[in-house]
Formats: structure tokens, sequence, C-alpha cells
């Protein structure tokens, strides 16, 4: 037991470790609102910057032909209803998982309702062979008040068992009766979806066709060498132009916290998808020796995904003159990454994507005869060698 002077230092101890918690404490508590307030203010500031993007690029309106116009109608149909039809594919790979793990909740249903039976049948059965006397023949029947206690208990235990069986028996038929009802909901659901798998199988024939007419179209437009060049030097402005109006849009686009800095993962970053380099950054493009690649042209399977390099904000996704299906990505510090040419755009504007994460697919959009995908690195308008900044395997 303590003593009283042991108390009288006790007491000033105990003020003065109370006086300190309150002094870390109010800090604490006085900081978490303001820290609250700047992350909501940041997370406002943002929102408002997405929103002027958004607005900018429905401002940009493209220059293009009216067989281009046809061409970028299709190719972004295509892409549309390819993604309509991966998700299709996705529900109804889902759906047929889930029908199959109801029937399986049926069979041990039906199994447990067979066994809760044939309990039931053996109690009754028991109950019968037991003989069919009542509670007061039994009373009268036994001199020992003990053994009398004793049965009424076990008559007792009998029935509540017989109750618990029962009502067992009916939550298991009435498990079962919603089981079978959501199977025949389900395989009406698989059913609707493959329908509308096949309506959007049909409509993406039905472009590709188109597209192909387009393009032949196009290309007999632009037979001689000098019109190409002509093309591919407005389709090298319009990107141009984009660009600039995005550095200009984006500059203030925060990225988020705790991610590493885009110029600090040089040379470690993967390729965004694996394939054969068809094309390297610097090399002659096409037949004419004045046209350059400004970034790389790698050949994969059309559908295969595309992957973020690093994590970034999507700030262009949408149809563009030359390189079709366009994705580009901000990383902030004035990186640029773009994603060309592709199948299906999977992000929209706005989105943070982290590193790795499927962001498009592999296509052949913007008039290109084979899939492959264009990727390019830019730095502040600047075109970087991507194989500079990503390891060609690995």
């Amino acid at each position: 037991m303590p003593s009283a002077q042991q108390g009288r230092w006790r007491r000033p101890l105990m003020a003065m470790l109370l006086a300190a918690i309150c002094g870390w404490v109010a800090p604490l508590a006085a900081d978490q609102p303001s820290d609250s307030r700047a992350a909501r203010a940041e997370l406002e500031k943002a929102q408002a910057d997405i929103e002027r993007l958004k607005d900018m690029l429905q401002g940009l309106r493209q220059e293009v032909s009216g067989m281009e116009a046809e061409l970028k109608e299709s190719e972004t149909d295509i892409g549309r209803l390819q993604r309509e039809r991966r998700e299709l594919e996705q529900q109804i790979r889902d759906g047929e998982s889930r029908l199959i793990d109801l029937r399986e909740q049926t069979r041990t249903l039906q199994a447990s309702l067979k066994a809760q039976q044939e309990q039931i049948a053996r109690q009754v059965r028991a109950a019968y062979m037991a003989g069919q006397q009542s509670y007061l023949k039994l009373l009268l029947n036994q001199d020992d008040p003990g053994r009398m206690a004793r049965m009424l208990r076990y008559y007792d235990y009998v029935g509540q068992a017989r109750v618990g069986e029962i009502t067992r028996f009916n939550d298991t038929i009435a498990e079962l009766q919603q089981a079978s009802a959501q199977i025949v909901t389900q395989q009406t659901s698989l059913q609707q979806q493959r329908e509308g798998l096949a309506e959007r199988t049909a409509a993406l024939e039905t472009q590709q066709r188109k597209r192909s007419q387009l393009l032949a179209s196009l290309q007999g437009q632009q037979r001689s060498q000098a019109e190409q060049l002509r093309a591919r030097e407005a389709e090298r402005a319009e990107l141009t132009r984009l660009i600039k109006r995005l550095e200009e849009a984006v500059v203030s686009i925060p990225v988020p916290a705790g991610n590493l800095p885009f110029a600090q993962a040089r040379g470690k970053m993967p390729l965004p998808v694996r394939g054969q380099v068809a094309a390297r950054f610097g090399s002659q493009r096409g037949a004419d020796s004045r046209l350059k690649w400004d970034g790389l042209v790698i050949n994969a399977p059309s559908g295969t995904p595309v992957n973020a390099i690093h994590g970034g904000r999507v700030v262009f996704a949408d149809w563009l003159r030359g390189s079709g299906l366009l994705l580009i990505l901000d990383h902030g510090g004035g990186y640029l990454t773009l994603y060309g040419h592709n199948q299906t755009l999977l992000k929209e504007v706005g989105a943070w994507v982290q590193p790795g994460e499927p962001i498009a697919t592999v296509g052949s959009s913007g008039g290109l005869s084979e899939p492959s995908l264009y990727f390019a690195i830019r730095h502040r308008g600047q075109a970087l060698d991507p194989l500079g900044w990503c390891m060609l395997s690995g």
C-alpha cells in the first residue's frame, strides 16, 4: 500500500504527464482538420483542372476530310463494340461460374433435405415404437416420482428435437426453392448476354468491312510519294498541336503523393506491350527518307493488352488522324507517354492509372493494315527515344 509521502510526489508527476499528453494531443487535433481541408482543396482543384482539360479537348476540332471523318467514326465504333464485347464475355464467364455454384448449392441442399427427411422419419418411428401413450397415461403408470420427472424431461427433449428438425427441413426447402429460382434467373440473364454478344459481333463485322473499304479508298487517294509525305506531315502537325495544347492544360494537374518521379524510373520501366519492335526511334518512316519515326512501333496480336509503363493521369483518349485511337498519359514533370493505333481504349480522360495497369488493347486504327502499337515519350514537347527509358525485355 503506498505511503503518504509516495502519494505526495506521485500527484505532481501525474499532473505533469497529463499536461504533456494534452500538449501533444491538442496540436494533432488542430492539424487533422487543417490537413483534411488541404486535401479536400487539392482534390477539388485537381477535379477542376480535369474538367478544364475535358472542355479543352471537346473544343479541339480535328481537321479531317470527309473520308477520314468516316474512318474516325468507323474505328471509334469498332473500339466501342470491342470493349462492349469484352465486357459481355466477362459477364458471361462470371454468370456461368455463378450458375455452376448455384447448381452445386442445389445438389448440397437436396442431399441435406434427404438426410433431414430420414431423420424426421426415424423420430416418428421411434415415437410410435415407444407406444402410443399420452403423457397422462405415463404419469398414472409411474410409481417413482424421480423416474416420472426423467420421463417428462425425455419427452420434452424429443419434442423439441422433432420441432427443430421440422424447422430445419422447412428452411432447407425454402433455400432450395430460392436457389432454383436464382438458377432460372441466371440462365435467362446468360441468354440475354449471349444475344447481346451476337448482336455486337454482327455490328463489329459490319464496321470492320466498312473500315476496309474506307482504308482502300484512302490509300487509293495517296498513291504518290508526294501525297503520302503531305499526309504524314499533316498527321505530325496534328499530333504536335495536340501535345502543345495538352501541355498548356495539364501543367497544374497534380500527381498523387508517393508516386516515383518519372525521371527516376529511367531504364527500369518495361515496354507497354510484348512483341517485335518493327520500327525504332529515328529510323526511316516509309519510302521517304525525310520522314523519321519519333517513337517505337511494336507488332503484337490484335487485342493484346497495352499497359501503362508508369503511373500517370489520362489526358487524352480519342481518335486522332494518323494515330487512330490514341491514349496519352501525363506523368508529371513535363513527361507524357503516347499509345497509338489501339483497337480499344480502356480508360477515360482524368483517370489515374497505376504502373502496369491495362489502358488499351493493340489494334490497327488510324489506317494500319496490321495490328501494332505506336509508343512514344515526350518531355516538354521534345521526343525521346523510348529504348533509353524502357527495358527491351523483362
